[in-house]
């Protein structure tokens, strides 16, 4: 797998993570009891945690998270230049 997709991955779970304690942290602060007899409460932190999921993935598709290379690696990279195949 590559860096990319694996960065990917971690940045949407991680997002989903946060969006879903988000939503639980929705309904907390909200308090009310009449949500406990709604049907559709619990979407409210599995959106959120989907939306977020969504942000994680945009963030880590960009390769903002990516490991960059050194200035020794690239440096070494241009002075030992790898041959090509024969």
């Amino acid at each position: 797998m590559s860096e990319s997709a694996s960065v990917t991955i971690v940045t949407s779970l991680i997002g989903s993570i946060i969006g879903w304690a988000i939503g639980v942290a929705q309904l907390i602060v909200i308090g009310s009891w009449d949500l406990v007899y709604w049907n559709w409460m619990p979407l409210i932190p599995l959106y959120s945690g989907l939306g977020w999921a969504l942000f994680g993935m945009i963030m880590g598709g960009s390769g903002l998270f990516m490991k960059r290379p050194s200035i020794a690696e690239r440096e070494a990279e241009e002075a030992y230049p790898e041959a090509p195949a024969a």
